[in-house]
């Protein structure tokens, strides 16, 4: 009789034991979960702080309201720019569960924000064209990006390049959330830089992030833009930034990397194809105390004179007939 209880008593603690057991991984495998999510790196995004569900290709929520310059070929008759505005972030790791209803703005400014009237610019929009002819504003209201899934407003800005080439032109463009309060503005002054073709090649390369500090920014847009045929070497500080995957593997780079962090690949361009690029870097590290932009223009970034990213141009060879 005794021994058939403790037999008994045995099996019990050992059921009991083994529920116990489970319990205890299933909680370390949910604590596993948790922490594996928490600690990936975060993805770039325009502004600081993670959210931007409301975001842009063009405009940020920064105030400062200076310019951001866009290059085209001076071949171009009617340079075009396409603005979009959605309901994700522009790396798409999510979009918003929420419809969110917006008005859209764009104005005709100078240089110090003055309004312009009488210029022959255009904006499209879902087949609806609109001029400012002899008014400075344009609007289309109401717009809604649906919660369904992720969805973006696409609108094509036409610039007047006999104006552009000789007079202080730029596009204001507003979206202005009007239904979540938790969403900002998302703004930009808009302007075109001409390359004249009949020059030698050349490619420059630039941040085009709007923020008055890029200890603001959790990562970085950079852009790489210009005229001819060659190739461009791109650097970069891995100790602070580190490249899109994206467009490191749409682009097939090849990336070499020093001992002291300095990774360096090249791209074949050819504006005759493409005479714009643009590309994410991801902060690698937090932000650093010392971090400011290199010039009033934002060209680069920099720590104690250190760039986070650089680039040269090498002009292809003409070619023999």
């Amino acid at each position: 009789m005794k021994d058939r209880f403790i037999k008994k008593l045995k099996r019990s603690w050992l059921a009991i034991w083994i529920a116990f057991a489970a319990a205890a991984l299933s909680t370390i495998g949910v604590l596993a979960a948790y922490t594996s999510v928490s600690s990936v790196k975060r993805v770039v995004s325009t502004q600081k702080g993670a959210g931007m569900l409301f975001s842009s290709n063009y405009l940020t929520t920064d105030e400062n309201d200076l310019p951001r310059m866009i290059t085209f070929s001076s071949m171009e008759t009617s340079p075009c720019v396409t603005v979009n505005v959605c309901n994700y972030p522009q790396t798409m790791i999510k979009h918003n569960d929420k419809d969110i209803t917006y008005t859209l703005t764009v104005e005709l400014v100078d240089s110090g924000g003055n309004a312009v009237t009488s210029a022959d610019y255009s904006v499209e929009y879902n087949g609806e064209k609109k001029t400012f002819e002899s008014n400075s504003k344009i609007e289309f209201s109401p717009l809604k990006l649906t919660a369904d899934d992720f969805n973006k407003h696409e609108f094509t800005l036409t610039c007047d390049k006999s104006q552009l080439t000789k007079s202080d032109i730029y596009m204001r463009v507003t979206a202005t959330p009007t239904n979540q309060a938790e969403l900002k503005p998302l703004s930009a002054k808009l302007g075109v830089i001409y390359i004249n073709n009949n020059t030698s090649a050349t490619w420059t390369g630039t941040f085009i992030d709007n923020a008055t500090s890029p200890k603001d920014l959790d990562g970085f847009n950079y852009r790489l833009s210009g005229s001819g045929e060659g190739t461009v070497t791109l650097t970069w500080n891995t100790n602070y930034v580190d490249i899109s995957p994206w467009f490191k593997n749409t682009y097939k780079l090849t990336i070499s990397k020093d001992s002291s962090g300095i990774a360096t690949a090249t791209l074949k361009v050819n504006s005759a194809e493409k005479n714009q690029y643009d590309i994410q870097f991801y902060r690698t590290n937090g932000i650093n105390s010392s971090e400011q932009w290199s010039d009033n223009n934002h060209t680069n970034i920099t720590v104690n004179d250190t760039g986070f990213v650089s680039m040269s141009f090498t002009q292809s060879s003409t070619k023999e007939n």
